[in-house]
Order: structure tokens, then C-alpha cells, then sequence
């Protein structure tokens, strides 16, 4: 049983040399005995912070730690450029796999841009199994905020839903061989599509579609501003092979985790789904912003409301 620090050798063989120098921005990263980074920039800063703490694979921790808050910079219409990375695990945790976590965040994040720029490392007996926080610092020039959102903007999503839970599910069965876990984990990255759309000035809102899924993600960004929705559906992108899985598995994908997947708000739908084709961005339009409750139309619920993730009640029933 161990717990505090890496050692010396361990913090450099297993976290400091897996990391990558990416972005003239950062002036100071991480390198032992640092006690912060250093950013330098301009333009509006946005920050954010998620922790992961699913049971997943070291690779897959490290990856997703890097898309759930990048993806959130850029649903505010930033660009991230640093992320500092917390990993906690349990006093029995294998320090190889602390190297295989960090790798796959600094691989990850290297394609999207963004500097791993310090963090900490810790064996500790508060966690059962390995836990990894990350918080995002971006730049925005335009800085696109919930409350823009209004009566008759249509609503819109990119790409598939339930791509991050259907990720995670897969993984827990073992079936990370299937051609839709590696289609899916691939594609977790909402950056593309928030280039585009923020770029846009008849979008008023984005919301990368994280806990609750597609139904919770509308009823969280409507239900405070006074405003309702009508969501259809016929509209939403679900892949059939991933419809199939989640009725297999008795998952509700409209309620199931999509991180990938970028919810948005626009005057104009037909221009921003223009510009989202021609930079091959999958995307269409699946509601209407109204005054009244948020219905899912054709779905049967009259009045959605926000609620925890199909992922919980799907494990808290056992894994099947």
C-alpha cells in the first residue's frame, strides 16, 4: 500500500516525458517543482473543469478527460489551448498505467491543439479506482453564452447521438472490438463544428450534449431562461446500429451521454447547416425554441424535464 506522490523517477518516466510541447501561449508547463503554468494570450479567457470517474481502461480515461473539457471551451465558442491534469488513483494502482493514462491525454490533445501544461499525480486510499480531472483554459473572441437563446430559433445537433455512452457501454461489456466503439470513440470532439458555428453570428447558443443526453441537454438550457422546445422524434440523428445496441442493452439514447455531439441554436438553420457541409460536419435540424414546455414530439413526454444519465440507471440495474 502506498499513497502520496509519485516518485522522482516515476513522475518523469510515466507523466512529465509523455507530454508535449504545443503552444507558444504557454510560457510556463509542467516540470517537477512548478507549483502553477503560465498562459499568455488575448481575448476573452474561458475555463473549464469535469472530472472523469468511470470504470474505464487507463487509455479511455485519458482521452475522454481531454474531449469533456475541450468540448466545453468550445461550446462557449473558445479555442482551447492548456489543460492541466489532475489523476488520483488507489495506493494499488499499477504506475504504468498512470503512463498509459497520460499518454492517451497527451495524444489527444495534441490533436486538438491543446497543451498539457502541469496537473498532479497521487496514490491515495479516497478513491476505489482511478480518477482524472482536467480543467480547460481557452480564448474566445466571441463568447457565446446560454442566455442568447430565443423564442423561434430553431435547434439543431452535429453529428450521432450517444456516442460518448455508447462508448462506455461497450467498453464495459468487452466489446471494444465492434466497428461502432471505434467509429464512435473517435469522434468525440465537438471543435470542428464550433469553429464553424461560432463563427456564425446567427447562432446564439451551444451545448455540447453531455449527461441527460439530447432531451436532458434542451430542458437544461430552455427550462431557466422561461422558454420551451419542441423536439422531434423523427429528426434526431441515431444511427440504426446504435439504436439497436441501446434496445439490446434496455438504454434510452435520447437520454444517454453525448459528448461528440454539438447542440445549437441558430436565426438562421439553413445557413448553419450549409457551412457545417461544406466542412463535412454532419448536422440537422431537430426543433423549435417555443414559450411554453419543452415536448418531445413523437417520443411521448409532454414535459421534459432534466434527469440523471441513462448510463446510471443502466449500471445501477447491473451490467447485462
Amino acid at each position: 500500500m502506498r499513497s502520496g506522490k509519485l516518485s522522482t523517477t516515476e513522475l518523469e518516466n510515466y507523466v512529465l516525458s509523455r507530454l508535449k510541447k504545443l503552444r507558444g501561449e504557454v510560457i510556463l508547463s509542467a516540470a517537477e517543482g512548478e507549483d502553477c503554468a503560465a498562459i499568455k494570450g488575448s481575448g476573452t479567457i474561458v475555463v473549464s473543469s469535469d472530472p472523469i470517474t468511470a470504470a474505464m481502461s487507463p487509455e479511455s480515461l485519458g482521452r475522454l478527460a481531454v474531449s469533456v473539457n475541450t468540448n466545453d471551451i468550445a461550446a462557449n465558442g473558445g479555442k482551447p489551448v492548456a489543460m492541466m491534469l489532475t489523476v488520483i488513483v488507489p495506493p494499488d494502482y499499477p504506475p504504468e498505467d498512470i503512463g498509459r493514462i497520460v499518454t492517451a491525454a497527451s495524444s489527444a490533445a495534441a490533436e486538438v491543439g491543446v497543451e498539457i501544461a502541469g496537473g498532479h499525480t497521487e496514490f491515495s486510499d479516497c478513491v476505489t479506482r482511478a480518477v482524472v480531472s482536467a480543467t480547460a483554459v481557452g480564448f474566445c473572441k466571441r463568447l457565446l453564452s446560454k442566455s442568447a437563446i430565443r423564442k423561434g430559433n430553431a435547434l439543431g445537433v452535429t453529428k450521432r447521438l450517444g456516442m460518448e455512452g455508447v462508448t462506455v457501454l461497450l467498453e464495459a461489456l468487452n466489446r471494444t472490438d465492434s466497428p461502432l466503439y471505434e467509429r464512435y470513440s473517435k469522434s468525440l470532439s465537438v471543435l470542428p463544428e464550433s469553429r464553424v458555428l461560432s463563427a456564425l453570428p446567427g447562432v446564439t447558443m451551444m451545448h455540447d450534449i453531455t449527461e441527460g443526453g439530447v432531451l436532458g441537454a434542451v430542458a437544461e438550457v430552455v427550462t431557466p431562461r422561461g422558454l420551451g422546445a419542441d423536439i422531434f422524434a423523427d429528426k434526431l440523428p441515431i444511427d440504426a446500429e446504435a439504436a439497436d445496441f441501446c434496445k439490446e442493452t434496455g438504454v434510452d439514447i435520447t437520454r444517454l451521454l453525448s459528448s461528440g455531439s454539438m447542440l445549437f441554436a441558430a436565426d438562421d438553420m439553413t445557413a448553419a447547416l450549409s457551412a457545417l457541409a461544406r466542412a463535412g460536419i454532419d448536422a440537422c435540424e431537430i426543433g423549435v425554441v417555443t414559450d411554453g414546455r419543452v415536448r418531445f414530439i413523437g417520443g411521448g413526454d409532454d414535459d421534459v424535464k432534466v434527469k440523471r444519465d441513462a448510463l446510471y440507471d443502466y449500471f445501477d440495474g447491473g451490467v447485462k
